[in-house]
Protein backbone atom coordinates (compact mmCIF):
# COMPACT_ATOMS: atom_id res chain seq x y z
CA UNK A 1 0.00 0.00 0.00
CA UNK A 2 1.63 3.30 -1.09
CA UNK A 3 2.15 6.26 1.20
CA UNK A 4 0.52 9.60 0.56
CA UNK A 5 -0.75 12.78 2.19
CA UNK A 6 -3.53 12.65 4.79
CA UNK A 7 -5.32 15.94 5.40
CA UNK A 8 -8.00 16.91 7.94
CA UNK A 9 -9.93 20.05 7.03
CA UNK A 10 -11.23 20.28 10.62
CA UNK A 11 -7.76 20.91 12.03
CA UNK A 12 -6.26 23.26 9.45
CA UNK A 13 -6.08 26.91 10.52
CA UNK A 14 -4.58 28.19 7.29
CA UNK A 15 -1.34 29.22 9.04
CA UNK A 16 0.81 28.45 5.95
CA UNK A 17 3.42 26.57 8.01
CA UNK A 18 3.32 23.67 5.53
CA UNK A 19 3.99 25.97 2.59
CA UNK A 20 6.85 27.70 4.41
CA UNK A 21 8.34 24.33 5.41
CA UNK A 22 8.27 23.22 1.76
CA UNK A 23 10.02 26.39 0.62
CA UNK A 24 12.75 26.15 3.26
CA UNK A 25 13.36 22.39 3.01
CA UNK A 26 13.73 22.48 -0.77
CA UNK A 27 15.70 25.74 -0.78
CA UNK A 28 13.19 27.49 -3.01
CA UNK A 29 12.92 31.22 -3.53
CA UNK A 30 10.38 33.02 -1.30
CA UNK A 31 8.11 33.58 -4.31
CA UNK A 32 8.13 29.90 -5.26
CA UNK A 33 6.53 27.03 -3.37
CA UNK A 34 5.32 23.57 -4.32
CA UNK A 35 2.53 23.64 -1.74
CA UNK A 36 -0.30 26.13 -1.40
CA UNK A 37 -3.11 26.69 1.09
CA UNK A 38 -6.49 27.60 -0.40
CA UNK A 39 -9.39 29.02 1.62
CA UNK A 40 -13.03 28.21 1.02
CA UNK A 41 -15.23 31.29 1.50
CA UNK A 42 -12.29 33.67 2.17
CA UNK A 43 -14.62 36.67 2.61
CA UNK A 44 -16.74 34.88 5.24
CA UNK A 45 -20.04 35.04 3.43
CA UNK A 46 -22.73 34.18 6.01
CA UNK A 47 -24.31 31.48 3.81
CA UNK A 48 -21.28 29.17 3.79
CA UNK A 49 -18.64 27.75 6.16
CA UNK A 50 -14.99 28.74 6.13
CA UNK A 51 -12.18 26.19 5.93
CA UNK A 52 -8.73 25.69 4.43
CA UNK A 53 -7.15 22.98 2.32
CA UNK A 54 -3.43 22.38 1.84
CA UNK A 55 -2.42 21.04 -1.58
CA UNK A 56 0.69 19.93 -3.40
CA UNK A 57 1.45 17.20 -5.94
CA UNK A 58 -0.57 14.05 -5.20
CA UNK A 59 1.82 11.70 -7.06
CA UNK A 60 -1.14 10.10 -8.81
CA UNK A 61 -1.39 6.47 -9.88
CA UNK A 62 -2.09 7.73 -13.43
CA UNK A 63 -0.21 11.04 -13.55
CA UNK A 64 -1.64 13.12 -16.38
CA UNK A 65 1.38 15.45 -16.16
CA UNK A 66 3.69 12.58 -17.12
CA UNK A 67 1.46 11.53 -20.00
CA UNK A 68 1.08 15.07 -21.34
CA UNK A 69 4.75 16.10 -21.16
CA UNK A 70 6.17 15.98 -24.69
CA UNK A 71 9.79 16.07 -23.48
CA UNK A 72 9.67 12.96 -21.27
CA UNK A 73 10.86 15.09 -18.36
CA UNK A 74 8.70 13.15 -15.89
CA UNK A 75 9.45 9.76 -14.37
CA UNK A 76 8.31 7.60 -11.46
CA UNK A 77 10.62 6.22 -8.80
CA UNK A 78 10.31 2.45 -8.86
CA UNK A 79 10.57 2.12 -5.07
CA UNK A 80 8.62 5.04 -3.60
CA UNK A 81 6.29 5.53 -6.62
CA UNK A 82 7.05 9.26 -6.38
CA UNK A 83 6.44 11.22 -9.59
CA UNK A 84 9.60 13.21 -10.32
CA UNK A 85 10.36 16.02 -12.77
CA UNK A 86 13.85 16.36 -14.26
CA UNK A 87 14.19 20.07 -14.95
CA UNK A 88 17.27 19.36 -17.10
CA UNK A 89 14.93 17.82 -19.67
CA UNK A 90 12.07 20.34 -19.33
CA UNK A 91 11.43 22.73 -22.25
CA UNK A 92 9.29 25.07 -20.18
CA UNK A 93 6.19 24.56 -22.35
CA UNK A 94 3.86 24.43 -19.27
CA UNK A 95 1.72 21.73 -20.89
CA UNK A 96 1.89 19.61 -17.72
CA UNK A 97 0.41 22.53 -15.76
CA UNK A 98 -2.48 22.79 -18.24
CA UNK A 99 -3.21 19.10 -17.76
CA UNK A 100 -2.96 18.87 -13.95
CA UNK A 101 -6.28 19.67 -12.20
CA UNK A 102 -4.46 20.24 -8.89
CA UNK A 103 -2.07 23.00 -10.06
CA UNK A 104 0.86 20.87 -8.89
CA UNK A 105 3.51 21.75 -11.53
CA UNK A 106 4.84 25.26 -10.85
CA UNK A 107 6.73 27.40 -13.34
CA UNK A 108 10.06 28.76 -12.15
CA UNK A 109 10.03 31.97 -14.19
CA UNK A 110 13.65 32.78 -13.40
CA UNK A 111 15.01 29.46 -14.70
CA UNK A 112 12.32 28.96 -17.33
CA UNK A 113 11.44 25.39 -16.30
CA UNK A 114 8.61 23.62 -14.51
CA UNK A 115 9.14 22.39 -10.95
CA UNK A 116 7.04 20.34 -8.54
CA UNK A 117 6.82 18.57 -5.20
CA UNK A 118 9.25 15.66 -4.85
CA UNK A 119 7.50 14.30 -1.75
CA UNK A 120 10.81 15.17 -0.04
CA UNK A 121 12.32 11.99 -1.48
CA UNK A 122 15.59 12.73 0.32
CA UNK A 123 13.72 12.64 3.64
CA UNK A 124 11.81 9.47 2.74
CA UNK A 125 15.13 7.71 2.19
CA UNK A 126 15.99 8.51 5.81
CA UNK A 127 12.64 7.26 7.09
CA UNK A 128 11.35 10.78 7.70
CA UNK A 129 8.06 12.35 6.65
CA UNK A 130 7.94 15.17 4.08
CA UNK A 131 8.77 18.52 5.67
CA UNK A 132 5.29 19.96 5.16
CA UNK A 133 3.58 17.18 7.11
CA UNK A 134 6.33 16.91 9.73
CA UNK A 135 6.07 20.61 10.63
CA UNK A 136 2.28 21.08 10.58
CA UNK A 137 1.57 22.52 14.06
CA UNK A 138 -2.04 21.31 14.32
CA UNK A 139 -1.62 17.81 12.86
CA UNK A 140 -3.95 18.69 9.97
CA UNK A 141 -1.42 17.45 7.40
CA UNK A 142 0.09 14.01 7.87
CA UNK A 143 1.77 11.34 5.78
CA UNK A 144 1.02 7.65 5.78
CA UNK A 145 -0.58 4.70 4.02
CA UNK A 146 -3.24 5.59 1.45
CA UNK A 147 -5.29 2.76 -0.12
CA UNK A 148 -5.26 3.14 -3.92
CA UNK A 149 -8.70 1.54 -4.27
CA UNK A 150 -10.34 4.10 -1.99
CA UNK A 151 -11.27 7.30 -3.87
CA UNK A 152 -10.68 10.64 -2.12
CA UNK A 153 -13.66 12.18 -0.33
CA UNK A 154 -15.39 14.89 -2.37
CA UNK A 155 -14.28 18.24 -0.94
CA UNK A 156 -14.65 21.64 -2.57
CA UNK A 157 -11.16 22.68 -3.62
CA UNK A 158 -10.08 19.17 -4.52
CA UNK A 159 -11.24 18.46 -8.09
CA UNK A 160 -12.45 14.91 -8.63
CA UNK A 161 -10.57 12.89 -11.23
CA UNK A 162 -9.78 9.34 -12.25
CA UNK A 163 -6.03 9.90 -11.84
CA UNK A 164 -5.75 8.03 -8.54
CA UNK A 165 -4.30 10.85 -6.38
CA UNK A 166 -2.37 9.55 -3.37
CA UNK A 167 -4.13 11.69 -0.80
CA UNK A 168 -7.01 11.29 1.63
CA UNK A 169 -8.99 14.26 2.90
CA UNK A 170 -11.29 14.29 5.92
CA UNK A 171 -14.27 16.58 5.21
CA UNK A 172 -15.73 19.02 7.69
CA UNK A 173 -17.65 17.58 10.61
CA UNK A 174 -21.37 18.49 10.69
CA UNK A 175 -20.88 21.10 13.39
CA UNK A 176 -18.22 22.82 11.25
CA UNK A 177 -20.62 23.17 8.33
CA UNK A 178 -22.34 26.08 10.06
CA UNK A 179 -21.37 29.43 8.50
CA UNK A 180 -18.76 31.55 10.23
CA UNK A 181 -19.63 35.24 10.26
CA UNK A 182 -17.23 38.10 10.85
CA UNK A 183 -18.95 41.48 10.83
CA UNK A 184 -16.17 43.27 8.97
CA UNK A 185 -16.23 40.69 6.18
CA UNK A 186 -19.96 40.32 5.62
CA UNK A 187 -20.13 43.45 3.46
CA UNK A 188 -17.58 42.04 1.01
CA UNK A 189 -19.03 40.30 -2.05
CA UNK A 190 -18.65 36.57 -2.48
CA UNK A 191 -15.76 35.33 -4.62
CA UNK A 192 -17.42 33.88 -7.71
CA UNK A 193 -16.21 31.27 -10.17
CA UNK A 194 -15.78 34.04 -12.72
CA UNK A 195 -13.47 35.94 -10.34
CA UNK A 196 -11.31 32.85 -9.83
CA UNK A 197 -11.36 31.56 -13.38
CA UNK A 198 -8.04 29.88 -14.02
CA UNK A 199 -5.62 31.62 -16.34
CA UNK A 200 -3.14 28.87 -17.16
CA UNK A 201 -3.58 29.90 -20.78
CA UNK A 202 -4.83 33.11 -22.39
CA UNK A 203 -4.39 35.09 -25.59
CA UNK A 204 -1.99 37.52 -23.92
CA UNK A 205 0.27 34.84 -22.46
CA UNK A 206 0.15 32.46 -25.41
CA UNK A 207 0.09 34.75 -28.44
CA UNK A 208 2.84 32.69 -30.13
CA UNK A 209 0.50 29.68 -30.05
CA UNK A 210 -2.30 31.83 -31.45
CA UNK A 211 -0.08 32.91 -34.34
CA UNK A 212 1.33 29.39 -34.86
CA UNK A 213 -2.04 27.65 -35.03
CA UNK A 214 -3.65 30.35 -37.18
CA UNK A 215 -0.81 30.30 -39.71
CA UNK A 216 -0.74 26.50 -39.75
CA UNK A 217 -4.46 26.31 -40.62
CA UNK A 218 -4.03 28.87 -43.42
CA UNK A 219 -0.98 27.09 -44.90
CA UNK A 220 -2.72 23.71 -44.88
CA UNK A 221 -5.66 25.29 -46.73
CA UNK A 222 -3.29 26.91 -49.23
CA UNK A 223 -1.57 23.62 -50.04
CA UNK A 224 -4.94 21.85 -50.34
CA UNK A 225 -6.09 24.58 -52.74
CA UNK A 226 -2.89 24.25 -54.76
CA UNK A 227 -3.38 20.48 -55.07
CA UNK A 228 -6.95 21.16 -56.23
CA UNK A 229 -5.56 23.46 -58.94
CA UNK A 230 -7.28 26.58 -57.63
CA UNK A 231 -4.16 28.47 -56.51
CA UNK A 232 -0.51 28.73 -57.40
CA UNK A 233 1.94 29.02 -54.51
CA UNK A 234 5.52 30.28 -54.82
CA UNK A 235 7.66 27.65 -53.08
CA UNK A 236 10.06 30.20 -51.56
CA UNK A 237 7.18 32.10 -49.96
CA UNK A 238 5.72 28.89 -48.56
CA UNK A 239 9.07 27.88 -47.07
CA UNK A 240 9.46 31.31 -45.49
CA UNK A 241 5.95 31.08 -44.03
CA UNK A 242 6.60 27.55 -42.75
CA UNK A 243 9.83 28.62 -41.02
CA UNK A 244 8.02 31.60 -39.48
CA UNK A 245 5.21 29.33 -38.27
CA UNK A 246 7.56 26.84 -36.64
CA UNK A 247 9.55 29.69 -35.13
CA UNK A 248 6.42 31.13 -33.55
CA UNK A 249 5.61 27.73 -32.11
CA UNK A 250 9.09 27.55 -30.58
CA UNK A 251 8.61 30.98 -28.96
CA UNK A 252 6.08 29.32 -26.67
CA UNK A 253 8.95 27.40 -25.10
CA UNK A 254 11.06 28.95 -22.36
CA UNK A 255 13.98 26.65 -23.19
CA UNK A 256 14.09 26.92 -26.99
CA UNK A 257 17.40 25.05 -27.20
CA UNK A 258 15.61 21.97 -25.90
CA UNK A 259 12.88 22.17 -28.54
CA UNK A 260 14.10 18.91 -30.08
CA UNK A 261 12.69 17.09 -27.05
CA UNK A 262 9.16 18.00 -28.12
CA UNK A 263 8.98 14.89 -30.30
CA UNK A 264 9.94 12.33 -27.64
CA UNK A 265 6.50 11.40 -26.27
CA UNK A 266 4.61 10.37 -29.40
CA UNK A 267 3.10 7.45 -27.50
CA UNK A 268 1.05 9.60 -25.11
CA UNK A 269 1.36 13.36 -25.70
CA UNK A 270 -0.81 15.17 -28.24
CA UNK A 271 1.73 17.98 -28.18
CA UNK A 272 4.45 15.63 -29.46
CA UNK A 273 2.08 14.34 -32.14
CA UNK A 274 1.22 17.86 -33.24
CA UNK A 275 4.89 18.84 -33.57
CA UNK A 276 5.81 15.72 -35.55
CA UNK A 277 2.83 15.73 -37.92
CA UNK A 278 2.85 19.48 -38.63
CA UNK A 279 6.62 19.40 -39.24
CA UNK A 280 6.16 16.41 -41.59
CA UNK A 281 3.47 18.34 -43.46
CA UNK A 282 5.76 21.33 -43.97
CA UNK A 283 8.58 19.08 -45.19
CA UNK A 284 6.42 17.09 -47.61
CA UNK A 285 4.57 20.17 -48.87
CA UNK A 286 7.90 21.88 -49.56
CA UNK A 287 9.10 18.88 -51.58
CA UNK A 288 5.82 18.85 -53.52
CA UNK A 289 5.79 22.59 -54.28
CA UNK A 290 9.50 23.00 -54.98
CA UNK A 291 10.69 19.72 -56.47
CA UNK A 292 7.68 17.70 -57.60
CA UNK A 293 4.73 19.99 -58.49
CA UNK A 294 3.76 17.51 -61.19
CA UNK A 295 2.99 14.76 -58.67
CA UNK A 296 -0.53 15.43 -57.37
CA UNK A 297 -0.42 12.21 -55.35
CA UNK A 298 2.44 13.65 -53.29
CA UNK A 299 0.47 16.84 -52.81
CA UNK A 300 -2.57 14.84 -51.69
CA UNK A 301 -0.48 13.01 -49.08
CA UNK A 302 0.93 16.33 -47.85
CA UNK A 303 -2.61 17.72 -47.61
CA UNK A 304 -3.81 14.74 -45.59
CA UNK A 305 -0.84 15.17 -43.27
CA UNK A 306 -1.74 18.83 -42.91
CA UNK A 307 -5.32 18.13 -41.86
CA UNK A 308 -4.09 15.40 -39.52
CA UNK A 309 -1.74 17.97 -37.99
CA UNK A 310 -4.67 20.34 -37.43
CA UNK A 311 -6.57 17.52 -35.72
CA UNK A 312 -3.59 16.88 -33.44
CA UNK A 313 -3.36 20.60 -32.68
CA UNK A 314 -7.02 20.63 -31.67
CA UNK A 315 -6.44 17.61 -29.42
CA UNK A 316 -3.62 19.42 -27.60
CA UNK A 317 -6.31 21.43 -25.82
CA UNK A 318 -8.26 18.33 -24.78
CA UNK A 319 -6.42 18.42 -21.43
CA UNK A 320 -8.39 21.58 -20.61
CA UNK A 321 -11.50 19.55 -19.91
CA UNK A 322 -13.58 22.47 -18.62
CA UNK A 323 -13.40 24.04 -22.10
CA UNK A 324 -14.98 21.04 -23.78
CA UNK A 325 -13.82 19.31 -26.99
CA UNK A 326 -12.16 21.65 -29.50
CA UNK A 327 -14.22 20.27 -32.39
CA UNK A 328 -17.34 21.75 -30.78
CA UNK A 329 -15.85 25.23 -31.01
CA UNK A 330 -16.21 27.41 -34.10
CA UNK A 331 -12.47 28.16 -33.93
CA UNK A 332 -11.49 24.48 -34.20
CA UNK A 333 -8.43 24.29 -36.44
CA UNK A 334 -9.83 21.34 -38.38
CA UNK A 335 -13.06 23.26 -39.04
CA UNK A 336 -11.02 26.32 -40.00
CA UNK A 337 -8.78 24.35 -42.34
CA UNK A 338 -11.75 22.91 -44.22
CA UNK A 339 -13.55 26.26 -44.35
CA UNK A 340 -10.50 28.16 -45.65
CA UNK A 341 -9.87 25.48 -48.25
CA UNK A 342 -13.43 25.89 -49.52
CA UNK A 343 -13.03 29.69 -49.64
CA UNK A 344 -9.60 29.57 -51.33
CA UNK A 345 -10.81 27.12 -53.98
CA UNK A 346 -14.04 29.01 -54.59
CA UNK A 347 -16.27 26.00 -53.86
CA UNK A 348 -19.46 27.80 -52.86
CA UNK A 349 -21.37 24.71 -51.67
CA UNK A 350 -18.44 23.53 -49.55
CA UNK A 351 -17.89 27.02 -48.10
CA UNK A 352 -21.60 27.19 -47.26
CA UNK A 353 -21.48 23.87 -45.37
CA UNK A 354 -18.50 24.78 -43.21
CA UNK A 355 -19.40 28.47 -42.97
CA UNK A 356 -22.90 27.85 -41.68
CA UNK A 357 -21.52 25.12 -39.39
CA UNK A 358 -19.12 27.65 -37.88
CA UNK A 359 -21.93 30.21 -37.63
CA UNK A 360 -24.15 27.77 -35.73
CA UNK A 361 -21.38 26.78 -33.31
CA UNK A 362 -20.50 30.42 -32.69
CA UNK A 363 -24.08 31.50 -31.96
CA UNK A 364 -24.72 28.49 -29.71
CA UNK A 365 -21.58 29.29 -27.72
CA UNK A 366 -22.56 32.91 -27.25
CA UNK A 367 -26.06 31.91 -26.13
CA UNK A 368 -24.53 29.47 -23.65
CA UNK A 369 -22.24 32.23 -22.34
CA UNK A 370 -25.19 34.58 -21.97
CA UNK A 371 -27.22 32.09 -19.94
CA UNK A 372 -24.16 31.12 -17.88
CA UNK A 373 -23.20 34.68 -16.95
CA UNK A 374 -19.97 34.70 -18.95
CA UNK A 375 -18.93 37.72 -21.09
CA UNK A 376 -20.51 37.65 -24.56
CA UNK A 377 -18.43 40.55 -25.99
CA UNK A 378 -21.20 41.90 -28.25
CA UNK A 379 -19.00 44.28 -30.27
CA UNK A 380 -16.38 41.63 -30.96
CA UNK A 381 -19.08 39.08 -31.74
CA UNK A 382 -20.70 41.48 -34.19
CA UNK A 383 -17.35 42.06 -35.90
CA UNK A 384 -16.66 38.33 -36.13
CA UNK A 385 -20.10 37.56 -37.60
CA UNK A 386 -20.45 40.66 -39.76
CA UNK A 387 -16.95 40.90 -41.20
CA UNK A 388 -15.94 37.25 -41.16
CA UNK A 389 -19.11 35.49 -42.30
CA UNK A 390 -22.07 37.66 -43.35
CA UNK A 391 -20.24 40.27 -45.46
CA UNK A 392 -18.22 37.60 -47.37
CA UNK A 393 -21.47 35.73 -47.97
CA UNK A 394 -23.11 38.87 -49.39
CA UNK A 395 -20.10 39.59 -51.63
CA UNK A 396 -20.08 36.00 -52.83
CA UNK A 397 -23.72 36.28 -53.85
CA UNK A 398 -23.48 39.73 -55.43
CA UNK A 399 -20.07 39.64 -57.17
CA UNK A 400 -18.26 36.32 -56.61
CA UNK A 401 -15.47 36.94 -59.17
CA UNK A 402 -14.48 40.56 -58.66
CA UNK A 403 -14.71 40.33 -54.85
CA UNK A 404 -12.66 37.19 -54.31
CA UNK A 405 -9.72 39.00 -52.72
CA UNK A 406 -12.00 40.91 -50.36
CA UNK A 407 -13.86 37.70 -49.48
CA UNK A 408 -10.65 35.88 -48.58
CA UNK A 409 -9.32 38.84 -46.57
CA UNK A 410 -12.53 39.26 -44.57
CA UNK A 411 -12.82 35.53 -43.90
CA UNK A 412 -9.24 35.45 -42.60
CA UNK A 413 -9.97 38.44 -40.35
CA UNK A 414 -13.04 36.71 -38.95
CA UNK A 415 -11.08 33.53 -38.26
CA UNK A 416 -8.41 35.48 -36.40
CA UNK A 417 -11.06 37.11 -34.21
CA UNK A 418 -12.64 33.73 -33.48
CA UNK A 419 -9.30 32.10 -32.69
CA UNK A 420 -8.36 34.99 -30.40
CA UNK A 421 -11.63 34.60 -28.52
CA UNK A 422 -10.96 30.88 -28.22
CA UNK A 423 -7.73 31.50 -26.31
CA UNK A 424 -9.36 34.04 -24.00
CA UNK A 425 -12.25 31.66 -23.27
CA UNK A 426 -10.22 28.56 -22.44
CA UNK A 427 -10.83 27.24 -18.94
CA UNK A 428 -8.76 24.83 -16.93
CA UNK A 429 -9.64 23.00 -13.76
CA UNK A 430 -7.92 24.14 -10.59
CA UNK A 431 -8.54 23.95 -6.82
CA UNK A 432 -9.23 27.67 -6.54
CA UNK A 433 -11.75 27.66 -9.36
CA UNK A 434 -13.35 24.49 -7.97
CA UNK A 435 -13.78 26.21 -4.59
CA UNK A 436 -15.24 29.35 -6.15
CA UNK A 437 -17.76 27.38 -8.20
CA UNK A 438 -18.93 25.43 -5.14
CA UNK A 439 -19.15 28.61 -3.05
CA UNK A 440 -21.18 30.30 -5.76
CA UNK A 441 -23.52 27.30 -5.80
CA UNK A 442 -23.97 27.29 -2.01
CA UNK A 443 -24.51 31.03 -1.76
CA UNK A 444 -26.88 31.01 -4.72
CA UNK A 445 -28.91 28.15 -3.23
CA UNK A 446 -29.13 29.91 0.12
CA UNK A 447 -30.21 33.14 -1.57
CA UNK A 448 -32.93 31.40 -3.57
CA UNK A 449 -34.17 29.61 -0.44
CA UNK A 450 -34.32 32.91 1.50
CA UNK A 451 -36.20 34.56 -1.36
CA UNK A 452 -38.69 31.70 -1.38
CA UNK A 453 -39.30 32.03 2.35
CA UNK A 454 -39.78 35.77 1.98
CA UNK A 455 -42.39 35.26 -0.74
CA UNK A 456 -44.18 32.62 1.32
CA UNK A 457 -44.24 34.92 4.35
CA UNK A 458 -45.65 37.77 2.27
CA UNK A 459 -48.43 35.51 0.95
Amino acid sequence: MPDGFIFDTNRCTGCDACRLACTIENELRPDLSWRCVETFNPRHHPAAPVYHISLACNHCVDPVCMYACPALAYSRDATTRVVLLDDRKCMGCSYCAWACPYDAPVLDRVRGVMTKCTLCAHRLELGLKPACSALCPTGALDFGEVPEAEPPTAVAGFPESNLGPRVRISPLRPERLRPEMTAADVANPVVTAADSRASKISLRSEWPLFAFTSLAAALVALVASSVAGALSIKPVLFVDAAILTLGLGALHLRKVRRAYRAVLNLRRSWLSREVVVVSAFFALATIYLWLAPGLPALGAVATLLGFLGLLCADQVYSVLKDSGPAYRHSASLLWTGFFLTAVFTGRAWLAAIFGFGKLALYILRKLDFGFGGRPVRPMLSAARLGLGLLTPLALWVIAPVGSRGYIIGLVLLGELIDRGEYYDELESESPRRHMAAELEKQVGGQTRASAGLAVAAAD
